[in-house]
This record gives C-alpha cells, sequence and structure tokens, in this order.
C-alpha cells in the first residue's frame, strides 16, 4: 500500500535558476511523511507529540536526485514501508512529475519518548496498521 501527496515547487522551494534547491526538497520529503504519519497510523504530528509525548526522528538517510525539480511542477511523493522494527521504520519517498523520477529517498526513523529522548517500541494498535503498510 502506498500513500502520495501532490505538492507544488514553489519559489521558495528554488535556486536562482528555478531548479529544486535539495535542503528544500528534504523539507518537502518531511511534510510528506507527517501527512502519511496521520493517514497510516490515524494520528496527527500534533498528537504524536504533544498528547502522546513521542517523536519520530530520523536516524538514518539515503537521497538519490534523479532529474531537476523545477519551479511550477507538481511532485508526487509517495510513501512506503518498506522494514517494521521493534521501534524502527523504514521508509522510501519517490518524488515524479507525471510518473517521470525526479529523487528518492530512504530513510529510517524512530519512534521515541521525547522525555528521555530514547526508543521506544510501537504500541501494538499502531504497529498493526504500519504492518498493513508493508510492501
Amino acid at each position: 500500500m502506498a500513500f502520495t501527496l501532490v505538492i507544488p515547487v514553489r519559489f521558495g522551494d528554488c535556486d536562482f535558476a528555478g531548479i529544486g534547491y535539495y535542503p528544500r526538497l528534504l523539507a518537502l520529503v518531511d511534510a510528506t511523511i507527517e501527512d502519511w504519519t496521520e493517514a497510516a497510523i490515524g494520528i496527527s504530528r500534533t498528537t504524536l507529540h504533544g498528547t502522546y509525548r513521542r517523536g519520530l526522528p530520523t536516524a538514518d538517510l539515503s537521497v538519490r536526485f534523479v532529474s531537476p525539480c523545477r519551479l511550477g511542477e507538481r511532485l508526487s511523493c509517495t510513501v512506503r514501508v518498506t522494514r517494521l522494527g521493534t521501534s524502527s521504520i523504514s521508509l522510501n519517498v519517490a518524488a515524479a512529475v507525471d510518473g517521470a523520477p525526479r529523487f528518492e529517498a530512504d530513510l529510517v526513523q524512530v519512534l521515541i519518548d521525547l522525555s528521555n529522548g530514547r526508543p521506544i517500541p510501537w504500541p501494538e494498535e499502531w504497529r498493526a496498521r504500519l504492518q498493513s503498510e508493508l510492501d
């Protein structure tokens, strides 16, 4: 199962030549994952952080840039779960424009307790939902 968010490449996402600026493209990856988190486990990041006092920091990140992103393009960013660990999750985010790849990011995020920064196991309800997301 996959989740896709369509995001326009805006002026603030580009360098002076109108080509997507990679730190901003990574912010779009994070925005996609934030929306996916709510869709996948049914809890917004606001609730995750504020009510549950849990976080999902990125522990590992690898990005492959295939083709430039340009001002005005609409990126289709698709999240896939590739692995589910005890407290971690491996995600792939592929960005494309009309099916043509632009970049791909592989991430490992870890569920942590915000009070001490330590990893914690996925709650069973969340784990069951995430398990159904595995490719």
